[in-house]
């Protein structure tokens, strides 16, 4: 009964989160996307301070800590938000969900090379079929059938990927001594304030016409800050410290799902048939990218019981 309750949080999770990205495509429509964004990200992490301010789970960052938080606030949330803000401009929201599904393979990846991870032939091959679902998503699926009619929106999608993974390696290496629940509060708040940097830097002379986006989009803006960037972050973190890391991981193949839904119903958005096919290989590659099936196997065998012959 406990994991179900905890797997009912984890759907719901998923679903905010697959909704963000339809919240997000409306939001740098109507607003300037770097300072829309450094708001939506400010509001999070102040949520999430006050929320653990007030229960007192908060720790202290010593200075060899600072580094790794502040590499994760420059990847994972200045990085990934500043792609995938600029992306949506210019690409769809399905193609921009299904780009985001490959976040858990990519960092798998990453985690061979810095964290000297093992790469097995069944990992091989997640990232094989990964990469023909993009293949089918970005090619087949475009208008023109060529990597030369890909859009531009597609590829800042893609480096917020690589952002995002690698923020997950800096997130590994502060998390030996610090909480994953501090992290990701003081990366949310260091984040929001390079993305207000950026934004005065480029958007100096739009800043003023802020106040001027319609009242939907605000609502929108806080359901986005609150309930999936600032309490899905929470409630994440809450199911990683009752069931682990890994058996959580295999709920985030449903928040690009979600989005897809999304984005056909609230964006009036068309989903291919061959885009279709092209998500279930990445969804594939991905469990099979990630080391599910072969932590699922090691662990039938540590208890498995011998039987006498």
């Amino acid at each position: 009964m406990r994991k179900l309750y905890l797997y009912g949080i984890l759907l719901c999770v998923m679903i905010s989160w697959g909704l963000n990205i339809v919240a997000i495509k409306v939001l740098v429509a109507n607003f300037p996307p770097f300072t829309i964004t450094a708001l939506r990200i400010l509001t999070a992490g102040l949520v999430i301070f006050l929320f653990l301010r007030i229960k007192r789970d908060i720790q202290k960052v010593k200075l060899h800590e600072f580094g790794y938080v502040t590499l994760s606030a420059l990847t994972g949330i200045f990085g990934h938000q500043a792609f995938l803000s600029v992306g949506l401009l210019h690409t769809s929201a399905t193609n921009g969900a299904s780009i985001l599904a490959l976040i858990p393979l990519v960092t798998n990846l990453l985690a061979v090379i810095f964290l000297k991870a093992k790469l097995t032939l069944l990992k091989l091959s997640g990232v094989v079929l990964g990469l023909m679902g993009i293949y089918f998503i970005l090619v087949h699926g475009s208008d023109g059938g060529s990597f030369t009619k890909l859009s531009i929106g597609d590829i800042y999608v893609f480096l917020s990927v690589i952002a995002q993974a690698l923020s997950f390696i800096f997130i590994r290496k502060a998390s030996y001594t610090l909480n994953t629940k501090t992290i990701t509060c003081y990366s949310l708040l260091m984040g929001a304030s390079f993305l207000f940097i950026l934004s005065l830097a480029l958007e100096h002379q739009t800043i003023s016409t802020i106040t001027n986006g319609p009242s939907y989009a605000w609502i929108i803006f806080i359901a986005s800050a609150i309930i999936s960037t600032g309490f899905g972050n929470l409630f994440y973190n809450y199911a990683i410290q009752q069931i682990g890391p890994g058996e959580t991981a295999v709920f985030l193949n449903l928040s690009p799902f979600f989005s897809l839904i999304g984005s056909v119903l609230f964006l009036n958005e068309q989903f291919k048939l061959v885009q279709l096919f092209g998500f279930i290989l990445i969804v594939v590659g991905v469990l099979l990218g990630t080391g599910i099936f072969e932590r699922k196997q090691q662990r039938e065998k540590r208890v498995s019981v011998p039987v006498a012959k």
